[in-house]
């Protein structure tokens, strides 16, 4: 089993780690007992011990070198297409943790601001809090307005007030930009407002995540679905 809280790759390096820990020890201890076996002989060291002599070094050493070559060759000839053939599960397991990772700060952010909560930037105060992002009433201008349900944003042309959104890059660019003219305001930094690229991809992993459209209708995940138009390429 896998320590907590590691991937399988993690979990691969560890046990190396470990392994090697282990073999340097050991190999402290075999030399801490061979030192004691030559208490009483001339210490040595190993550099300056004369060398194998030419019937060891043709034959015996050089089998020695040969097999522990051939055993890394096998090793190496194993682990490396199981890792190979792990890789494809092992990435498409990080990729969902890490989506799913991307989705909870998307909520806390969406969520009103509090001391246990300090990222939060209240988009519930205007979209609602019951179900969160579900709707809500604004005073903007000294007149009361009605805030769109974002848990059908993706239905984009198919469900109003969302005619604008016709894709996910329609949804990110109203998050970043705002809507001039409304009390809908710019988050983005490259907009003048508050929250970096990942807080954005964050609320928009979010608010896909609870949408209430069928994916027929979901323009944001389904390019085939009504009312779906490719993303306009900025003019160069």
């Amino acid at each position: 089993m896998a320590p907590i809280g590691l991937s399988s790759q993690q979990s691969i390096a560890f046990a190396l780690v470990a392994l090697a820990v282990v073999a340097f020890l050991a190999g402290l201890a075999y030399i801490s007992q061979g030192r004691r076996r030559s208490r009483g002989r001339p210490d040595i060291p190993p550099a300056m011990q004369p060398g194998p002599s030419d019937p060891d070094l043709e034959k015996p050493r050089l089998e020695a070198l040969q097999g522990w070559a051939l055993v890394g060759i096998l090793f190496l000839a194993i682990w490396i297409p199981i890792a190979w053939l792990a890789e494809p599960s092992s990435n498409l397991s990080q990729e969902k943790a890490l989506f799913t990772e991307s989705v909870e700060r998307g909520r806390q952010t969406t969520e009103l601001y509090s001391e246990s909560n300090q990222f939060g930037v209240s988009c519930v105060r205007c979209h609602g809090e019951n179900p969160p992002l579900g709707g809500g009433l604004n005073l903007y201008n000294g007149d009361l307005v009605t805030v769109p349900n974002l848990r059908t944003v993706c239905g984009g042309p198919n469900i109003p007030p969302h005619g604008a959104i016709h894709n996910l890059t329609d949804l990110r660019n109203t998050i970043m930009q705002g809507r001039p003219g409304t009390d809908m305001p710019s988050w983005s930094v490259r907009f003048a407002g508050a929250l970096d690229d990942q807080q954005i991809q964050d609320i928009v992993n979010y608010i896909v995540s609870i949408q209430d459209v069928p994916k027929d209708q979901n323009v944001c995940i389904n390019i085939k679905a009504k009312g779906y138009l490719p993303p306009v390429e900025p003019a160069r």
